[in-house]
């Protein structure tokens, strides 16, 4: 149901964020709106020659949107603080991916054809880029920070995958099964469907979504 805006403009931060992490895109909407600014001054702290200065608030979105749904009032952390310590932690992360790839050809770096199955799928079946440049950069960011978050033989499974090895050529190499693997490739996708929300909903706020 869609909420009057002038509704939402009355409402306190905590009740909006109530509204967006059971799916309310208007709240979240209203949400981003409210906190550009911090968005804006922490991207101003780091952004350099790698990205644009626009590209850095993207990413600062990216941790406030997650700020959004991780939020616990429990916690007995405002808001304004969460917010600010999730935005600088993704530019930061960020600033880490970029210098990773200093060494690579960006538009090379991002391909991401073979990332998501062993079969026809792949990372653009979860992430409709076109051809802007920063917008492929941050999917294979994204993918890229996902990845982290894999246990370390979670992670040599997946990096010998996106080399193109095979399931029974991995399955040779590390002396595991194939069902280790798949299993491994389908918690992979798991947690980039809960970032395809994420990517979408900035895409949509700079004028850039579906």
């Amino acid at each position: 149901m869609k909420r009057n805006i002038y509704m939402l403009r009355r409402m306190n931060i905590y009740k909006l964020i109530k509204y967006a992490q059971i799916g309310d895109n208007e709240a979240m909407g209203m949400i981003l709106e409210k906190f550009e600014p911090m968005a804006k001054s922490v991207s101003a702290k780091y952004y350099g020659t790698w990205a644009d200065f626009e590209d850095f608030v993207q990413v600062g979105f990216v941790g406030l949107i997650q700020a959004v749904y991780n939020y616990k009032e429990t916690s007995n952390t405002k808001f304004s603080t969460f917010a600010y310590l999730n935005i600088s932690s993704e530019i930061k992360s960020f600033i880490t991916y970029l210098n990773r790839q200093k060494n690579k050809v960006l538009t090379e770096a991002i391909d991401i054809d073979n990332t998501l199955d062993d079969s026809s799928e792949n990372g653009e079946s979860f992430f409709e880029t076109g051809e802007d440049e920063f917008k492929n950069i941050l999917v294979s960011y994204i993918i890229d920070s996902s990845i982290e978050t894999l246990k370390d033989d979670e992670k040599e499974m997946i990096n010998l995958w996106r080399k193109g090895y095979s399931y029974s050529e991995i399955s040779k190499k590390l002396k595991i099964k194939n069902k280790k693997i798949d299993n491994t490739i389908q918690k992979l996708k798991k947690i980039l469907s809960k970032k395809e929300s994420v990517y979408y909903k900035v895409q949509t706020f700079f004028g850039g979504g579906k």
